[in-house]
């Protein structure tokens, strides 16, 4: 993201100091907004799916599910969400799972996580079938003028802001999906998996990070094993599947969960996406759609350059070896507009009320007011 859609002064300040800094609340298809509290029953009636509300703390959305199946002793492709949600934040989304009871599942206990709303369903969830979500965000430590910033950076953006895709996209605490999604579009899967397992980051702190240098260095599958600590579980499962079968990149990939997989080639699309809308806001050219690239999508012409700079063609979006995370590609709106805005500065702290559809992320929105 290296240009803003407006050019006034921002207000500063800091997200997310606490999780209940960031609250989130899916609006489901129907217009309805989650609740954090209360417990509403739904369809009762015996359906191959149970549908429920996951409300959780300081939990990433598929950290909470592996968790959960794990208590469940099922797999976790067992379930399926509309979209994932910010590990550093409150937040309550829809989430369904195949052929577990209510009785089960209402009497989990996680700290941190609390499931409710309960009902059946014929079908699971998908990506996507949600309206949007409704968001309350605290930005600490605010300037002395912010209130008057906030209303001339809202007076310029009544039209929209520039809708790129959010730290989230690439991993917020580890953002190296798009780097593992450019690997294999280059059909190195050896190099995608070692990029996902050593690519280091300062926020992991030194075991991780020395952990991660080390089987780069050696590329010793084995000792890995044992060095990377029990809280990358993603890592280890890779990691063991490459113990037992030496070589077989493409199957350390495949025990990842579907969904991260996916999000590899949709997250290099999203930094082709977010490159390519700098540079068009950088040579004040307005464009309302832009392409997320694929085998059925042809590039515009600077998102030309950027893949050619990759190395990259259309056709690498037919991965090879690894054929089912192939994207055809689609249009992505280069605007988007946030709803029933809001907001109230108080002792040095503005509080943010807004909703977004489905796909556009609230700390892009809120990039335009903060400027830092």
């Amino acid at each position: 993201m290296g240009e803003y859609g407006s050019s006034s002064p921002g207000i500063g300040g800091r997200l997310k100091d606490e999780p209940g800094d960031f609250i989130v609340r899916e609006i489901t298809p129907e217009g309805a907004v989650l609740d954090l509290e209360g417990d509403a029953e739904g369809d009762m009636r015996p359906g191959d799916y149970t549908h429920f509300t996951l409300v959780k703390e300081n939990w990433d959305t598929m950290q909470a599910l592996r968790v959960i199946a794990k208590r469940l002793g099922v797999s976790r492709n067992r379930f399926a969400f509309a979209g994932t949600k910010d590990r550093r934040a409150v937040t309550a989304q829809r989430v369904s799972v195949y052929k577990v009871p209510v009785e089960r599942l209402r009497a989990l206990k996680v700290k941190g996580i609390r499931l409710k709303d309960f009902g059946y369903g014929d079908e699971n969830l998908g990506l996507g079938s949600l309206q949007g979500n409704r968001f309350t965000v605290k930005v600490r430590g605010v300037c002395g003028d912010a209130a008057e910033r906030i209303e001339r950076v809202k007076s310029e953006l009544n039209s929209g802001f520039p809708n790129y895709y959010g730290l989230q996209r690439f991993g917020e605490t580890r953002p190296v999906t798009h780097e593992v999604g450019l690997r294999l579009l280059e059909g190195d899967l050896e190099g995608s998996v070692m990029t996902y397992l050593g690519r280091t980051f300062e926020d992991e702190g030194e075991v991780v990070r020395h952990a991660r240098e080390r089987l780069v260095e050696t590329r010793d599958f084995h000792a890995a094993l044992r060095e990377f600590p029990v809280g990358l579980g993603y890592e280890k499962a890779m990691l063991n599947h490459l113990v037992q079968h030496a070589g077989d990149y493409a199957g350390a990939l495949r025990t990842l969960p579907r969904n991260l997989q996916m999000m590899f080639i949709h997250a290099y699309q999203s930094y082709v996406f977010n490159r390519a809308l700098s540079e068009c806001l950088r040579r004040g050219l307005y464009v309302e759609t832009l392409p997320l690239v694929g085998f059925e999508v042809q590039p515009d012409g600077i998102s030309a350059c950027i893949l050619e700079a990759d190395g990259i063609g259309v056709g690498d979006f037919r991965v090879r070896g690894l054929e089912e995370l192939s994207s055809r590609g689609e249009y992505r709106s280069c605007y988007a507009v946030a709803g029933e805005f809001d907001c109230a500065v108080c002792d040095g702290d503005a509080v943010f009320d807004f909703s977004l559809r489905s796909g556009s992320y609230a700390t892009v929105f809120l990039r335009e007011f903060m400027k830092n």
